[in-house]
């Protein structure tokens, strides 16, 4: 016999020895997952295809002559252009004009979901007016699903998972909410999860049957979680038989909550996020273990499904030192020796995190990470042939972001080739001056924040200066920019951009690509590129690129800007006159 006493006190220890880590968790569980109601307006919980069936149902025709003349494909098409007169009314109307996050803000406000928002912004340029309203529709409900099945049921299950642990081990980490994506249980627990819902639905069609059967299946996440090899139907018969002569009391432990409710109210959801979310979370991981605890001591016949021997109890020393061996001469790391030998050399704390390496999923079917040495040489040539593929891709992302902001194809940059040397510049600055904080990921993300950002703040202002005042961007009305040359939605592209070709694209091209390439070959491939590359500099020195989507900003801007972007865009065709008339 359990009592709601005791569970709420073992939860308010997991709180009191995690407190910052189960908020961090609660507060994602919520947010991606929608677990706990009234913490969040649901950003993510909008259903696009409510659109398609509110169409049907506003435009059912009672007038038997009307169904004759008009055709019911007429119908759909027409409401939805209405719609899409309305989402161009709020996208044109929105004080946000320019970048991706404006853009994204702007279709999500006018669509009503963030799903078909970025589907909309995608297929503006190639549809439009009813079809561009419908197909965002469809596709954004079609996403939605996608994200409930397989990341808000991945997402709860790993909430549940976390607090089961926390309850045993002092340490235990915000990642293991993760967990099933590490070890490819996914599409195991998304079953499981899935016909947990469906059963659930079928049964609230009755009048009181969806309430009942929602305490009877609460153990299911759980019991996933444990045992993500688990079978639905086993999960959800081990579920019933679990609570079954507790479901009311499981009722009356959530009515004890009223009153954080209330207080969650009146503080606009702050109790919500910073204690009774992880409050009523580890009171539900508690009744779950307190009823597996009952279970195994009463050899109840479903207890072959618990099969985590170290979720409730720390392992042997021995045990663990053995099984951290083992999963190092079984990795593919080319420091698997040192590994296997610090397994049993390092101190070891049992009872500080759950052992990763004993869990039931065998080591041969996790799931490791990619296997890159972000630490190797790259040598000159290496460095010359990254400059110049960065250079690439950086052409390649500006030209098909203009592209899809406004429909036009343009050869964005100074130079008249396919490469924006800016980019190249700042990602092989951050390989080479950030190579001592490589193993310190978060702090490498910050620095290239900041070497990216002097980089574009002083090229812009170079160019500035030697162009008459032409600027080839300008960041103008976008969010936290410093006199229009660098923005926060630009660093935090360059940062993630940078931590991407660090820790993964240059590893990856240098290992798998360049190395592979005989070395006379590279080094003509490397003299071919910087000739081109000299020559198209030399010709640009004197013929700038320029134009409409280039440095032309006047017939992008808002209204109260267009006087400064007419005088730059006057001192670029003036700047161009000179040019031809020299």
């Amino acid at each position: 016999m359990w009592k709601r006493g005791e569970l709420k006190r073992k939860s308010r220890g997991i709180i009191k020895k995690h407190y910052w880590r189960v908020i961090a968790v609660s507060f994602i569980v919520a947010f991606i997952a929608g677990s706990y109601n009234g913490t969040f307006s649901a950003v993510f919980s909008y259903d696009s295809s409510k659109e398609i069936s509110n169409v049907v149902q506003d435009n059912t025709v009672s007038d038997f002559n009307d169904v004759q003349t008009k055709r019911f494909s007429d119908i759909i098409l027409e409401e939805f252009s209405e719609r899409n007169q309305t989402e161009e009314e709020i996208v044109e109307n929105s004080p946000y004009k320019r970048g991706v996050f404006s853009s994204v803000f702007n279709h999500t406000v006018a669509t009503g979901s963030i799903f078909s928002g970025i589907i909309a912004m995608l297929l503006k340029p190639m549809v439009k007016g009813a079809w561009l309203s419908l197909i965002s529709a469809a596709a954004g409900a079609a996403l939605l699903f996608f994200w409930w099945l397989l990341v808000q049921n991945i997402i709860q299950v790993g909430g549940c998972r976390f607090f089961m642990e926390a309850d045993t081990y002092k340490n235990t980490a915000g990642k293991r909410v993760l967990y099933l994506y590490k070890i490819r249980r996914v599409w195991k627990v998304t079953r499981i999860m899935a016909r947990k819902f469906l059963y659930q639905w079928l049964w609230s069609l009755t009048i009181i049957g969806g309430w009942i059967k929602g305490y009877s299946y609460m153990m299911v996440p759980y019991l996933a979680a444990e045992n993500p090899n688990l079978h639905g139907r086993e999960a959800i018969r081990v579920s019933r038989r679990m609570m079954n002569g507790n479901k009311w009391k499981a009722f009356l432990l959530d009515c004890s909550f009223i009153g954080w409710s209330l207080l969650s109210l009146m503080t606009l959801g702050l109790v919500n996020i910073f204690y009774a979310n992880p409050y009523k979370a580890g009171v539900r991981a508690e009744l779950y273990l307190t009823l597996r605890r009952k279970a195994m001591e009463e050899n109840a016949e479903y207890c072959h499904v618990f099969t985590d021997r170290y979720l409730t109890a720390p392992p042997a020393e021995e045990e663990l030192r053995a099984a951290m061996e083992r999963a190092a001469k079984m990795s593919e790391s080319q420091s698997w020796r040192e590994e296997a030998k610090a397994a049993w050399e390092q101190p070891l704390d049992v009872s500080e995190e759950y052992p990763s390496v004993l869990f039931t999923v065998p080591e041969s079917e996790r799931r490791y990470r990619m296997n890159v040495d972000y630490h190797c040489k790259y040598g000159i040539t290496g460095i010359i042939l990254l400059f110049f593929i960065f250079s690439f891709v950086g052409w390649c992302w500006e030209v098909g972001l203009h592209l899809v902001q406004n429909g036009q194809f343009v050869n964005r940059g100074v130079f008249h080739g396919p490469w924006l040397p800016i980019y190249g510049s700042g990602g092989v600055l951050v390989l080479v001056l950030l190579k001592k904080f490589r193993d310190h990921p978060v702090v490498t993300f910050f620095l290239t924040v900041v070497v990216c950002g002097c980089v574009e703040y002083f090229t812009s202002w170079y160019l500035e200066i030697t162009h008459n005042g032409v600027k080839w961007w300008d960041y103008s009305g976008y969010f936290l920019n410093l006199d229009g040359r660098i923005c926060a939605e630009g660093l935090l592209v360059f940062g993630l951009g940078g931590c991407a070709f660090i820790y993964i694209l240059a590893p990856l091209i240098m290992n798998s690509l360049i190395k592979k390439i005989p070395i006379k070959v590279r080094i003509l491939l490397c003299v071919v590129l910087i000739s081109a590359f000299a020559g198209d500099y030399f010709y640009s020195r004197s013929n700038p690129n320029t134009g409409q989507g280039i440095t032309d900003y006047a017939w992008e801007c808002r209204p109260e800007e267009l006087p400064e972007k007419r005088r730059r865009s006057q001192a670029a065709e003036l700047l161009k006159e000179r040019i031809d008339a020299a």
